[in-house]
């Protein structure tokens, strides 16, 4: 059995102006167009965060998850980190303590394995972290 991938970067909560943001790291070995990628869920201490109040953030671009499905040639590179924003202002507040849980779908475009389909990884973690 392999080592549990830390999605959530360690120390990265931070309050942002519409709400907070913490970064998420690719789970693979390759880097892939973003719409490869799903957003499947975040929670906020056990909350479930509504995707439309989500925003993806990579290479100084921020996009909804409708608007990632779209993005086949723009890329997230194994060495980035991304940004989850979630627009919910005054949830967090400085110097607490929140437990975070984000759930992120990789599809690799390279590994078809039937018709249309093609080989899909999920990614759960959970960090508890101090806002900044």
């Amino acid at each position: 059995m392999g080592a549990q991938v830390k999605l959530i970067r360690e120390d990265s909560l931070r309050v942002v102006e519409d709400g907070y943001a913490f970064d998420v790291r690719l789970n693979w070995y390759r880097s892939l167009p973003l719409s490869s990628v799903d957003i499947v869920s975040v929670k906020l201490d056990g909350e479930t965060i509504s995707i439309d109040q989500i925003a993806f953030e990579i290479n100084e671009h921020q996009y909804s998850q409708a608007e990632l499905l779209e993005r086949c040639e723009e890329f997230w590179f194994v060495q980035d980190f991304a940004v989850l924003h979630v627009r919910q202002p005054g949830k967090v507040v400085t110097g607490e303590i929140h437990t975070l849980e984000a759930e992120i779908s990789l599809r690799f475009p390279y590994m078809n394995i039937g018709p249309g389909k093609f080989l899909i990884n999920v990614t759960q973690f959970t960090s508890t972290q101090v806002a900044h």
